[in-house]
């Protein structure tokens, strides 16, 4: 059954995923910040939406969804809906969308998220796993 993307099952969902990921664990060790994941407010989501991740080292402790402006992590991505559902369905690579500026790091070292590119497609392949509901 499908889940509605960024909502606090989807949430859970990704924390489960990422926690039951080898690949995610090898390739994130050395990551420790916490993340969020926000999609902007649109015609499609109206307040818009976000999902905070704590890392640490290859795990993730909590998920949780937010509102944006509830947002605290110190690594925040933002993109609209449709941008997010097209990295989430494999059709455009994470990296290539900040590079393309569909993807914005809203705050956070682009330098630091770049040294942890594999771990940051490594945390997406494991949010691919959910089987998700788009507005």
């Amino acid at each position: 059954m499908a889940i509605p993307a960024f909502s606090d099952t989807w949430a859970q969902a990704l924390l489960a995923a990422v926690n039951g990921d080898g690949d995610y664990a090898d390739a994130a060790t050395g990551w420790t910040n916490p993340v969020a994941l926000v999609a902007v407010a649109s015609a499609q989501l109206p307040a818009g939406i976000a999902v905070q991740l704590d890392l640490a080292s290859g795990t993730c402790r909590d998920a949780q969804s937010l509102q944006p402006a509830a947002v605290t992590a110190p690594f925040v991505l933002s993109a609209e809906i449709q941008v997010w559902k097209e990295i989430l369905d494999g059709l455009t690579d994470p990296l290539t969308a900040v590079a393309r500026g569909q993807v914005m790091l809203t705050h956070g070292s682009m330098f630091t998220l770049m040294l942890n590119a594999r771990g940051a497609r490594a945390l997406l392949a494991s949010a691919q796993q959910i089987e998700t509901l788009w507005p």
